[in-house]
């Protein structure tokens, strides 16, 4: 019982603290932004494909098109997050991805399905990420890694939960009929849910995240417990960083390899003599690794420099690579889940690094901002992934040349990460609205009397004459205040 206990409290230090709440929410929402991911959109293609009278390429330059209109929305919705609470935020967002999932039911047209698509990517894939992260970052900072990690788990119980209530669903009452019953459960269950736990952060709630009353003081003079400033850049002080835009270019690649595979894995199963039925085996097989990884990643970026996540994924994600073009060296089984079980450690990894390296670099004042640049940038990335499978794979059909430039790029994203520090803190020139200027110690504090008199806290300096205007044999001359 003891140990369970000490346990719980290293997971959840402090736990009477609200802010473990608002974790669970974000875990919640980015489980619930399930519906605009690809793993779910893709359950409902064949459907599409037979229904609508679309070929699979129609379909899939529709998606990725739709994918990356999307991203382009997402610095304003990013921009939203910054300014309003993070209750009206995401109750807003789960209700609109309600009446989209209602409308999504009721498509007869290609252009009708592009809506849909595109909308379904803009809530699920892009708004619910940006408003789970900034509203998490209000609450922590000491133990901001575990609590980002713990939202992040969100999308791998996502994986696992909402593949098989979909299939479900779709045998029992059809897909229109499915689409229905989620927009029902979103619309009448889980927001008012959402709304209901959601708060923003009061006096009141104590400390940020349970630190002592020394750590406390610090935060309150805009510092950590060991007495460093956290700078927070504006949107447009960071995109003046290089930084900014080589940290974009490697927590990038691991959205669009991953999706890339992901969207051909069948395919891809078949070339490597694994067999499609080994398919969801190997998924289930991701899913965990990631659930198990995020929370990992999440820990160990408490104590390392967040960049060094990003280096370790794309490490990981290397591996996995080679692991599927080492294929003949394995049975089948079991190189089907290494592989799977390697990708979806260092997607998991990937995915928590992501969400911490930017409140690290850039401060948490503009991080709905900074982080709707930076989905734009991610999410574009997954819609060029696809096609460029497709032509390295070409008419041949091998998935040689695909893995081994996928594993390349993740291995030169590693080393670039590697060598990316911090902006240097002066660059942060302008304070943004909230945030905490650090002030002069006072040198004269007004007396009980009414006249002001040198701070008798402050050692004298030899100023103080001059400060006072003087003195006689009675002490210095005071100014009335």
């Amino acid at each position: 019982m003891k140990s369970a206990a000490s346990f719980r409290a290293r997971v959840f230090p402090n736990p009477g603290f609200y802010g473990w709440v608002i974790v669970g929410v974000g875990f919640l929402c980015s489980m619930l932004s399930s519906p605009g991911q690809s793993f779910a959109l893709s359950l409902y293609l064949e459907s599409l494909i037979t229904e609508l009278g679309l070929s699979r390429l129609e379909l899939s330059s529709l998606f990725a098109t739709a994918t990356l209109l999307a991203a382009t929305c997402l610095p304003v919705v990013g921009g939203w997050a910054d300014r309003t609470t993070g209750r009206r935020y995401l109750s807003s967002v789960l209700a609109l991805l309600g009446v989209v999932l209602l409308l999504f039911s009721r498509v007869e047209s290609a252009f009708a399905l592009g809506a849909a698509f595109f909308a379904l990517r803009l809530l699920g894939q892009g708004a619910i990420g940006l408003g789970t992260t900034t509203v998490t970052v209000r609450w922590f900072r000491r133990y901001r890694g575990r609590a980002l990690a713990m939202v992040s788990l969100g999308y791998a119980f996502g994986e696992v939960v909402f593949p098989g209530t979909i299939l479900t669903l779709i045998d029992r009452l059809g897909w229109r009929g499915s689409l229905v019953a989620f927009a029902a459960l979103y619309l009448l269950v889980f927001t008012p849910l959402i709304a209901w736990l959601s708060r923003e952060r009061a006096d009141e709630d104590g400390p940020l995240d349970g630190w002592s009353e020394d750590a406390a003081s610090a935060a309150a003079r805009g510092a950590d417990a060991d007495g460093v400033d956290e700078t927070s850049y504006t949107l447009g002080q960071a995109l003046r960083t290089p930084v900014f835009w080589w940290m974009l270019v490697c927590v990038s690649v691991p959205p669009m390899v991953v999706t890339a595979v992901i969207f051909h894995q069948v395919a891809l199963f078949e070339a490597q003599g694994w067999g499609a039925s080994l398919v969801p085996t190997s998924f289930m097989v991701f899913a965990i690794g990631g659930v198990v990884m995020t929370y990992v990643m999440g820990l160990v970026m408490e104590r390392v420099p967040s960049r060094f996540g990003v280096s370790a994924s794309l490490v990981l994600m290397a591996l996995s690579f080679g692991v599927a073009g080492l294929a003949p060296l394995f049975a089948p089984v079991v190189g089907a889940v290494l592989y799977g079980g390697i990708l979806g450690i260092a997607n998991g990894a990937a995915k928590a690094a992501n969400t911490m390296v930017w409140p690290s670099y850039f401060g948490i004042e503009a991080l709905g901002a900074v982080k709707g640049v930076v989905n734009a940038g991610r999410n574009g990335a997954t819609a060029i992934g696809p096609p460029l499978a497709a032509i390295l794979i070409g008419e041949s059909g091998s998935f040689a040349p695909a893995l081994l430039v996928f594993a390349a790029l993740s291995i030169a994203s590693a080393v670039a990460a590697g060598f990316l520090r911090e902006p240097e803190r002066e660059s942060a020139v302008e304070p943004v609205q909230g945030s905490v200027v650090q002030a002069e110690p006072e040198t004269v504090v007004e007396g009980d009397d009414g006249w002001m008199m040198p701070d008798p806290r402050r050692p004298p300096t030899p100023d103080d004459e001059d400060e006072t205007g003087g003195g006689d044999a009675d002490g210095p001359v005071r100014r009335r205040a």
